[in-house]
């Protein structure tokens, strides 16, 4: 999976995953479904993945459910090439994770499934049993409370390895398979970086550029494997409601995902030019 996902950005000149997040007060228009496609549509050129986190449409009850499968079904249709991520962040013991995966790759039909490994890897194996498919184990996140559990010491470790670098150790058990991923945030890239220093196989979902404070040519080159590949940076409020004009929020959108895909591009150029931030919200 995470081969094709490289040639997907490869194919598509671009590491940028737009993340459809839509949320019914600030959307620009009334159809939340049409707001999708229209999204779709404006940045697939400049995309090579879509992330739907599944939260948004959960809150919007069976109609939003409804809309995830139709946005789903759409992608596959209009960019077949590009890679889907359902982003539900599953994650339980044996029998309910199998429940999880079943759900995430034969009823949703996504290519990657986010998903914890707090219970360890049992709650993971299922999830690996498809394949064609794929999973990031969420890591390292955005939020700045993350630190409470993710810092903390693992015992008999002198100091040396927190809980999130025990996650990536995890990881890396299955790494050679080509199906496990990590989820790591741009807005620690210290921690960015010294997880791919220590972890080179895994492929890496980075969050937290744009609206969250990431920087995107910082995120890039500390992402980035020795091959200048191995990640893919989503944006998701900096590129969807880059707008909030009914008139002209695809056009923005666009726009937005292209400033992006460039600014990724540029950093990982053998020069290393690095152009001055722009911000996508």
């Amino acid at each position: 999976m995470f081969e094709m996902l490289d040639a997907a950005a490869a194919k598509m000149n671009s590491r940028v995953c737009v993340g459809l997040d839509p949320t019914p007060d600030r959307v620009p228009i009334s159809d939340i479904g049409v707001f999708n496609r229209s999204i779709v549509d404006a940045t697939k050129d400049v995309a090579s993945a879509f992330k739907l986190q599944f939260a948004y449409y959960e809150a919007m009850g069976v109609k939003g459910m409804i809309i995830l499968e139709k946005t789903i079904q759409y992608i596959r249709k209009v960019a077949p090439d590009h890679v889907i991520i359902g982003d539900g962040k599953r994650g339980d013991i044996l029998m309910t994770a199998t429940a999880y995966a079943t759900a995430m790759f034969e009823v949703w039909d996504v290519d990657i499934a986010t998903i914890y490994a707090y219970q360890g890897s049992d709650t993971v194996e299922p999830f690996l049993q498809y394949p064609g498919r794929g999973v990031y184990i969420v890591c390292r996140t955005t939020n700045p409370s993350s630190r409470d559990i993710q810092d903390l010491i693992v015992d008999g470790t002198d100091g040396r390895t927190r809980v999130f670098d025990r996650v990536a150790d995890l990881a890396d058990r299955w790494a050679g398979t080509e199906n496990v991923g990590l989820v790591v945030a741009a807005t620690f890239p210290d921690d960015l970086r010294t997880l791919r220093s220590r972890h080179p196989n895994p492929h890496f979902l980075i969050p937290g550029v744009g609206a969250q404070g990431g920087e995107a040519e910082e995120t890039a080159r500390a992402g980035a494997n020795e091959q200048g590949g191995g990640f893919v940076i989503n944006s998701s409020r900096g590129i969807i409601y880059a707008s909030r004009n009914p008139e002209d929020f695809d056009y923005e959108a666009g726009r937005a995902a292209e400033l992006l895909r460039d600014q990724i591009n540029d950093a990982l150029k053998p020069d290393g030019l690095n152009p001055q931030t722009i911000s996508l919200e």
